[in-house]
């Protein structure tokens, strides 16, 4: 894979988990690459910025769910404010004052929006995996019929 090409994959994760849905995450892929240059960084963060502009429904679509990890399938249970908290501060180890200038946030709201996300992924991992299970195993059970 060459270089550029993981970069635009990296890129279009990172506004996936912002936006929700894969559409939304392609226009801001596309909307950064037009407006950034190269370097990854900038493409990573002119993506960040162009998906938080985005119409944000905060649910992902039902393709994403589940081809997305456990772990990131987690964060769709969080508010639409804390899992973008997450995405930046966490995955994207960006700083607090890029996340709250991304965001338009306060700082303190970006600070307690993400406190109360990390308080809450462990609880949503029991629900989740609830669900999961849940929705997998009525048509595990139908086919045994």
């Amino acid at each position: 894979m060459m270089a550029a090409e993981i970069d635009v994959r990296r890129a279009f994760l990172v506004a996936l988990m912002l936006t929700g849905t894969a559409e939304a995450a392609e226009g801001a892929v596309s909307n950064a690459i037009a407006t950034s240059g190269c370097e990854v960084n900038e493409l990573l963060i002119a993506t960040a910025k162009c998906a938080n502009q985005l119409c944000d429904e905060g649910l992902a679509g039902p393709g994403i769910s589940f081809s997305l990890p456990c772990e990131l399938q987690r964060l769709f249970l969080l508010s639409s404010v804390g899992r973008k908290c997450f995405v930046l501060r966490i995955l994207m180890r960006l700083t607090l004052e890029m996340t709250s200038e991304i965001l338009n946030l306060h700082r303190d709201e970006v600070d307690q929006a993400l406190c109360r996300a990390l308080s809450d992924l462990p609880r949503l991992a029991g629900i989740h995996l609830r669900e999961r299970n849940e929705a997998v195993l009525p048509k595990a059970a139908s086919a045994n019929i």
